[in-house]
Formats: structure tokens, sequence, C-alpha cells
């Protein structure tokens, strides 16, 4: 797929030299609806598994006492541990953009370390993967 996927990029550079990042991105929706498509046509999933083969997840709510609301989901070898701390309108997270400052009432702060997935890397700042992860828990919980 990468080879494809570089084959697209050069191609249409050519063309729209200054749309490299608008090219990117469209191939990777094109790519994310086909598996979509093909997982639905096909009842696999992408790594081949069929969807009664996904892995079971065991989840403890209230696994703290004195927070207002945790959970504890395991999969396998791998623990997540979350925890859910209430605030008023003013602890809303103030974003900055170019059309001025937005505020978003639910964000997820967690850390996610190379090693936890047999990877090396430097850990500071929120990387693609947290910050992934956290708009899929947003769409999961928001209307």
């Amino acid at each position: 797929m990468s080879s494809l996927y570089k084959e697209v990029v050069e191609v249409l550079q050519e063309d729209f030299p200054e749309e490299k990042v608008a090219i990117k991105n469209a191939f990777k929706d094109l790519l994310c609806r086909r598996m979509f498509v093909q997982a639905k046509a096909t009842g696999l999933r992408a790594d081949g598994r069929e969807p009664s083969e996904i892995r079971l997840i065991d989840v403890e709510a209230g696994f703290l006492p004195r927070v207002h609301g945790s959970a504890l989901f395991t999969r396998g070898e791998t623990q997540a541990l979350a925890t859910a701390t209430l605030g008023d309108a003013s602890m809303r997270q103030k974003i900055d953009q170019i059309k001025g400052t937005e505020q978003k009432r639910f964000y997820l702060q967690y850390t996610f370390p190379p090693s936890s997935v047999g990877e090396t890397g430097r850990v500071g700042a929120p990387g693609r993967r947290e910050v992934g992860h956290g708009n899929l828990a947003e769409k999961a919980l928001i209307p």
C-alpha cells in the first residue's frame, strides 16, 4: 500500500504542487472508506479477523473511590485506567484559532508511552496517537 500511496502523491503533486497535504489527506480518507466498504462486504476486518473474533474487553467501573468517575479496561495483557473529573463552564478547554477562541467542554488527556506498544521514542507532548484517541472518545460521547 505504501508504494501506491507514494505513487499517487507523486503523480498528483506534479499537477497540484501546492496541495500536497490535501492529496495525502484525501488518499487517507479514501483508504479508510474503502477499508470500511471491504469489511462490510466480506465480513472481515482489515487484520483478517471476523467480527466475532474481536477480543473481549473487561470493564470494571467505579475503580477509584474519590473521583467523579473511573473505570479499569483490560484486553489481553493491556490495561487502561480512565478517570473523569467534572468542572463548571470556566474549566472548558480554550483553543486559539485564526477566527478566535473555541471552547470545548470535553477533552481527553492521557499518556500513551511508546514502550507500551513495544516502540521507542521520546515521551513528552501528546502525539498524533493520543490526539486521535481523544477525538475518537469525544465522537463516541457527543451525539
